[in-house]
């Protein structure tokens, strides 16, 4: 450590750290508009400028570049600091709408609200979506500008001597605006040393340098994924929020947690009029830190179809009714069933997108009030499938590993399907992993996804068939210890795919293997899970389990497993209890936050299912396709208006609090199952969330009252740290039959379809319209006469999927791939029910003639 003075004020700092930083981190305002936190500085704005004592050839040093050393003295506020700072701001002044800004009357007129001197509207704050919330504006006027002399008085200024370049506001989520530009190079630095996506960069030369997306044309043409680490760093106007940009001056911040995949990506939303009007990464969870994806930042706002009324069957409509109204209907629909027909006839299903505390009242409700021992969830099937295969391996399925141990792995090997699509975050670190420390990145994968470049680039690329990944993992483990191990088939590949599992194991560097399974497949998603686990025994020994990172198909999966959500041991899981409505022999469901019709293979044994019900009650906080077959609807709050936890993939406890009120008669799903549960004649007594986790917290390890979670920050997770681990090989059973005629259909969870409005198949599910393809090969393309955007049909016996057609060869010959929110996931329709053999689909596919 050394230490410095600043501004006559000692302090310890580490050495060698950037004095910006350190001087920020004191409580020292400075204004640093090119400077981004952790990143090597650029040193552009020159607006960081400092004093310090005995510095050569000149007292005058940028902060952003230099470094803390031990007896550094430093002062921020010396008059040839300040007056050298606002030199520096006149220069970058010079080409954007300052008459606000440099104006010595502003803290007499509030800037851009009124003009003592009656300027031109149009040169004011006031007609600028940031006004109040710019960094161009704050630094303006903590460096005091016009203190000295008004800058722009009697000079000619390029902002208003040329014409403004066009804005592009043509995408749904981000607006570029370049007029309101000042080249501080952040969001081109954000883009490519954060996200290591490299949409953003500089175009032209010297005095026509801009900013611009891709070559230059519209930002959705670029390779832009809307992930808004641009937005966050932007100190002006240049790069906003397009749904709320004139709504984003919060009043109130709340934190929350992301619930659109298992990573538990924190959040801020900034909070008016009891509505969130913006949303900021917020850094409590260690894995996300200051990076959302394109879902946390902007799927709040795409809603779909809200509910905000209750809903009642009178005849073939739903039809609105009091909260009060539909909870007796509800009551009285359960107990005809359980009169009728004994508690078994009814079954309950949960959802991982709801709170660990909806999940605890739900079990109640199941096994307590109702009495009914079917239980579970659309994917339940699937992650039972692979906790059991970690506990064979292991002893538990709640491994040690932890997420940020990811990006400081030397070798990490992703098995499954495309973690830049289900989990971006994560797929993120493993870039961090690549870029930053060279670690060597082994991809197995059926299908292109964005990780294969940079697995070409550091390692090597398996494109087993699907169905396959398993038994390549498995010869990957075998490669280890045995020097005549081949990999199956003839993959690409494979020699450098085995020296980078073999060097990782010989080194001292981390090793991690990250596994994401496919929801559709619970045997399939075993073995490979079995076979990761394989892997990493090969290569750690008895340490394996801290090396493999289970990456769950939805947000609170581990949650809602650990608090119970799943069959009792005489009960059904979700396929059985889809086959058995619709048989008849269940005849009541209780749905909450779920859509099997979008979430489940068989979706037409779903519908036969709902449709022979004698009574489907549906909480949801949108008008789902599975409402349109219920009996009654209760209308909840969406997830961020909700107060409880999550359990993330690497088993952190993430605290969710509501950043939203209801907007009619619509409630929180807790208040919601308790009023149900109490209409049943069981009083259930809780006086909110806070109540739900204490009573959890006294019956299932490894969780904890919100006074303790309160001191975590992220960082309490649900697992026994000192538990004895085990480390058992399995063996892995061989690949499914490549059987049947026509392509094989392979689908999974896309980045940019919300699933709100994917459940409610609403236009605006997917706002870029980036997922509206099938992805075929063009060599089975050629053989149909498919070119790229034909209209084709996928037909599979009685069913037919239309869609438009995109040629890739990232996608095996005899193989085509369709995003699984498609059209409300019309795909699933083409799936077997789970439980009735390998749901595998297949498809011909064929051109449709022109209209």
């Amino acid at each position: 450590m050394a230490t410095i003075t600043i501004n006559g004020e000692q302090l310890e700092a580490e050495e060698g750290r950037p004095l910006v930083e350190v001087i920020k981190e004191h409580g020292v305002a400075i204004t640093n508009l090119c400077y981004i936190d952790g990143l090597a500085p650029f040193a552009g704005c020159r607006t960081c400028l400092v004093e310090i004592e005995g510095a050569r050839p000149t007292s005058l040093q940028l902060s952003c570049t230099a470094i803390v050393a031990d007896g550094m003295v430093v002062e921020t506020e010396t008059a040839l600091a300040r007056e050298t700072r606002q030199s520096v701001m006149s220069m970058i002044m010079a080409n954007h709408p300052d008459r606000c800004l440099t104006c010595h009357r502003r803290v007499h007129c509030a800037p851009g609200e009124i003009c003592l001197r009656d300027d031109v509207i149009t040169h004011r704050c006031l007609t600028c979506a940031k006004n109040y919330r710019c960094e161009l504006q704050t630094s303006c006027e903590l460096i005091d500008m016009g203190e000295f002399e008004e800058p722009w008085v009697g000079e000619r200024r390029s902002y208003y001597e040329t014409p403004p370049p066009e804005p592009d506001r043509g995408n749904p989520f981000l607006e570029f605006d370049p007029q309101m530009c000042i080249l501080c190079t952040r969001c081109v630095r954000a883009c490519a040393d954060l996200r290591h996506t490299g949409a953003i960069s500089f175009a032209g030369k010297g005095d026509t340098t801009v900013i611009a997306f891709g070559t230059g044309g519209a930002i959705h043409q670029s390779d832009c994924d809307f992930c808004g680490a641009c937005i966050d760093v932007c100190p002006t106007a240049t790069l906003m929020e397009k749904p709320n940009k004139w709504a984003g001056n919060a009043d109130d911040w709340t934190s929350s947690v992301c619930n659109s995949c298992s990573v538990g990506c924190t959040l801020s939303y900034g909070v008016t009029g009891g509505r969130p009007v913006i949303v900021r990464p917020d850094r409590v969870n260690p894995v996300s830190r200051d990076q959302i994806c394109v879902r946390g930042r902007f799927h709040y706002a795409a809603a779909g179809d809200r509910l905000t009324r209750s809903l009642v069957r009178t005849g073939d409509r739903l039809l609105p009714a009091s909260f009060d109204d539909a909870i007796a209907r509800a009551v009285e629909a359960i107990e005809g069933v359980t009169k009728a027909a004994g508690a078994e006839a009814v079954a309950v299903l949960g959802s991982p997108l709801a709170t660990n505390e909806e999940a605890h009242l739900l079990v109640k409700l199941a096994r307590d009030v109702i009495g009914t021992p079917h239980l579970d969830f659309s994917n339940g099937p699937t992650h039972r499938a692979v906790a059991g295969a970690l506990r064979d391996a292991f002893g538990t399925d709640r491994l040690p590993a932890s997420l940020t141990d990811v990006e400081h792995a030397a070798t990490i090997v992703v098995v499954g399907g495309d973690i830049e699509q289900s989990h971006p975050v994560v797929s993120l670190r493993v870039k961090d992993a690549v870029v930053k420390r060279g670690a060597k990145l082994v991809l197995v994968s059926s299908r292109w996804g964005e990780l294969v470049t940079w697995a070409k680039r550091s390692g090597a690329w398996l494109q087993p068939a699907p169905g396959h990944e398993a038994r390549t993992v498995q010869a990957l483990a075998e490669a280890i210890g045995d020097a005549a191990a081949a990999l199956p088939g003839d993959l690409d590949g494979a020699a450098e795919a085995i020296a980078a599992v073999r060097d990782g194991a010989a080194g001292d560097g981390g090793f991690a293997v990250v596994f994401a399974p496919d929801a559709i497949g619970a045997d399939v998603a075993a073995e490979q899970a079995r076979a990761s686990a394989n892997l990493v025994i090969a290569a750690r020994g008895d340490a394996g389990a801290h090396s493999l990172h289970y990456l769950p198909t939805d947000a609170n999966v581990n949650g809602i497993a650990q608090i119970g959500v799943a069959p009792a041991p005489d009960g059904k899981s979700f396929p059985e209890i889809i086959a058995a409505a619709k048989a008849g022999e269940i005849k009541a469901i209780v749905l909450h936050d779920d859509n099997p019709l979008l979430n489940a293979a068989g979706s037409d044994d779903v519908r036969a299912a709902f449709q022979a019900l004698e009574a489907l009650i549906v909480i949801d906080s949108v008008r789902s396709t599975a409402v349109e077959h219920a009996t009654v609807v209760l209308a909840e709050l969406p997830f961020h208006g909700k107060d409880g936890t999550i359990t993330n993939a690497d088993h952190r406890l993430l605290r969710q609090r509501p950043a939203t009120v209801a907007s009619g008669d619509e409630r929180d799903g807790a208040s919601i199952l308790i009023a149900l549960a109490n209409g049943l004649g069981d009083p259930v007594r809780f006086d909110g969330a806070a109540e739900v986790m204490t009573e959890i917290a006294g019956r299932v390890s490894g969780y904890v009252t919100y006074d303790g979670l309160n001191g975590s920050a992220g960082l309490l997770r649900t697992i026994d740290e000192s538990a004895a681990l085990s480390s058992h090989a399995q063996a892995v059973g061989d690949p499914p039959a490549a059987d049947g005629e026509g392509l094989r259909v392979i689908t999974g969870r896309s980045l940019y379809t919300s699933w709100e409005g994917a459940s409610s198949r609403s236009e605006q599910a997917d706002e870029l319209q980036r997922e509206q393809h099938v992805l075929i090969n063009p060599r089975d393309a050629e053989a149909a006469s498919i070119r790229t955007d034909d209209e084709v049909v996928l037909v599979n016996g009685s069913h037919e999927v239309r869609i438009r057609a995109r040629l890739d060869d990232g996608v095996a010959p005899g193989t085509v791939y369709v995003p699984q929110y498609y059209d409300g996931g019309a795909i699933m329709a083409l799936y077997p029910l789970e439980g009735t053999g390998a749901p595998v689909a297949r498809v011909r596919v064929r051109a449709l003639e022109p209209a």
